[in-house]
């Protein structure tokens, strides 16, 4: 589950722009602390857009693990045995022995009754309502296609619905052995209709196939290799197997041991840090990074800078970071990096954990080095814990009954961020910290991914929207017709609150629909003005046209009946309302909106 968080910051289900902050930002995801973690950030993970679409799996020179394994059979098997190499799975006869398949369980928030149970060797997931008397008022139920996620805090359950994939509500938490409500279903009802978003399951899957403004849309079959596998950290293996197989020098594969730490660290970083912003750059798509070359080209993460006052006090998914704060990378030149520590191949068990992570720390140190006598530390369990001690692990508190290691290797439990941490900016680009950006160039990013970083950060950090127009202004005369940029102007049009302000919105909206937009934001700010101007027609035609591009998204369907209703459009009203209850069965908003379509009935004891 750990690598799925990088993926994930946002408890909704898709991913909005800054308009109404109703969603935009990787999160989430997410991400893995699984997909556990990738969809309650989704907002900080995936507010990205790319005008790039995913490129056929058969173009791109990836062979799968298993290709591999006929010629490094004992790595493949090791692998296999880490929490990457069972990142995703299907649903087993095996699986199903390892959890609980007969569970029932009541969220009194929600007003929800929750069902799992195992039938034919598969998994299936309930959510229903009853009334009173125990009659239900809905129940969907849905076959659990994959479990995301290594087990090690968890792993989420999704299902597919035709060309779409999406979360269930319910995951399988390790620690407690137990299924409770997936992260982010705390905070809304989203029922089987949370999407599965691109730069969420690039984290937990080996080979897959998402449509990178598809919403949750993936292409057939959704997944080329579905657990994370060799080519992930060493890049597509076609041209090395063609080398193999003739007998020519085999360096058309990338070796992570044989980069640069920084490049070795840009694998890593790809999932294992997530930031307050992570923008693709133009052009391109998760896909597109190649372990061996600077993940910067591909993927821009970024930091709002730390201050004194205000010390980071949540750095889920932040590993990169964490270790470059240490005092071990500080003290090494830049030599020390993830795979210093980490054998990708090998995962020791938590038995074999202290005494492996205790020779890689004497590759450094001595037993001199602890101030603590060697004869106490051999009298502790387990002795000599190096990383007990000084990479202790904590409770993740936005992600229940979940555990992640402090890689910041403290001497103390409060030991104090070292000055370096407040002095990450450049005079380039000095309100943000350009963590993916190496250390070694100084060029500032390119205006539209960092329009794009102002525009996922002012999401939690208000004080940068100012500054995401001000970039937007700066594009508007050479990128005008840009989807980004006419959904920043729309957004700076809208804080002048006047007549004018939300003509100039209207216009910008429309024109970033044109041009192809797919985020649901626009559609449903762009209805809303219209309403507004009294332009209903033009509003449920947004609606109409929003619902056939992303068909899974309840707000459509509630707005586009209420503006039919308001016009006593009875029939077209209730023929919305017929397909979004067929859609969204535990949606309370568009059911009660059904009443209007019926015939009252004779009061009921139920």
């Amino acid at each position: 589950m750990e690598a799925s968080a990088s993926a994930m910051k946002s408890s909704n289900g898709i991913v909005g722009r800054p308009l109404r902050a109703i969603a935009s930002g990787l999160a989430s995801i997410a991400g893995a602390l699984l997909l556990l973690t990738c969809f309650s950030f989704q907002n900080k993970l995936l507010g990205t857009t790319a005008s790039a679409d995913q490129s056929s799996l058969a173009n791109t020179g990836h062979v799968g693990s298993r290709v591999c394994s006929k010629c490094h059979p004992s790595i493949y098997e090791s692998f296999l045995r880490t929490d990457m190499g069972h990142s995703m799975s299907e649903i087993t006869p095996a699986l199903l022995d390892k959890i609980p398949t007969s569970v029932n369980l009541f969220d009194p928030r929600l007003n929800r009754h929750f069902e799992i149970y195992a039938r034919d060797g598969n998994l299936y997931q309930s959510e229903y309502e009853t009334t009173a008397g125990g009659k239900d008022v809905f129940r969907e139920t849905r076959k659990l296609e994959w479990m995301i996620g290594s087990g090690a805090n968890g792993s989420g359950s999704i299902v597919k619905q035709g060309d779409y994939l999406f979360e269930a509500p319910l995951s399988f938490y390790a620690k407690p052995h137990r299924w409770a409500l997936s992260p982010g279903y705390e905070f809304g009802d989203y029922g089987f209709e949370r999407p599965i978003l691109p730069g969420c399951i690039v984290c937990h899957s080996g080979q897959p196939r998402p449509v990178l403004d598809g919403n949750g849309r993936f292409r057939e079959p959704p997944f080329t290799e579905l657990a994370i596998g060799c080519e992930n950290c060493h890049g597509p293996g076609e041209a090395h197997v063609a080398a193999a197989q003739m007998g020519s020098p085999l360096g058309s594969i990338a070796n992570p041991a044989k980069l640069s730490p920084w490049l070795a660290d840009n694998i890593c970083m790809s999932c294992h840090q997530t930031g307050d912003a992570r923008v693709l750059q133009a052009g391109k798509t998760y896909r597109d990074f190649r372990p061996g070359v600077e993940l910067d080209d591909t993927l821009s993460i970024f930091l709002v800078p730390f201050s004194r006052e205000s010390v980071p006090k949540d750095d889920l998914l932040e590993h990169y970071l964490s270790m470059r704060l240490s005092k071990c990378y500080r003290n090494s030149s830049g030599r020390l990096g993830c795979i210093s520590c980490h054998d990708p191949h090998v995962e020791p068990s938590p038995q074999e954990a202290p005494a492996y992570f205790h020779e890689k720390c004497m590759a450094c140190h001595t037993e001199k080095s602890c101030a603590v006598p060697l004869s106490l530390r051999q009298h502790k369990t387990p002795p000599d814990d190096c990383a007990g001690c000084h990479m202790p692990k904590r409770d993740v508190t936005v992600i229940s009954h979940s555990v992640l290691t402090n890689h910041r290797i403290i001497a103390e439990a409060e030991e104090p961020f070292p000055d370096g941490a407040f002095h990450m900016t450049t005079p380039q680009l000095p309100d943000l910290v350009h963590l993916s950006a190496n250390p070694a160039k100084h060029d500032a990013p390119p205006p539209l991914t960092l329009l794009q970083a102002y525009g996922q950060v002012m999401l939690s950090h208000p004080e940068y929207r100012e500054r995401y127009w001000a970039v937007a202004k700066q594009l508007e005369s050479s990128q005008g017709g840009n989807v980004l940029v006419l959904e920043a102007l729309a957004d700076w049009a809208l804080q002048r609150k006047n007549a004018e302000g939300s003509s100039l919105a209207i216009r910008y909206l429309d024109g970033a629909i044109h041009q192809g937009a797919t985020n649901p934001a626009d559609f449903e700010e762009l209805a809303e003005l219209l309403v507004a101007a009294n332009r209903q027609s033009d509003a449920l035609k947004i609606l109409q046209q929003g619902m056939q591009l992303i068909p899974y998204y309840a707000e459509f369907y509630r707005r586009s009946a209420t503006v039919n209703f308001s016009a006593s459009r009875k029939q077209e009203a209730c023929e919305v309302v017929a397909k979004g209850v067929e859609k969204f069965p535990q949606d309370t908003v568009i059911r009660d909106l059904s009443r209007k379509c019926t015939p009252a009935q004779p009061a009921s004891s139920d």
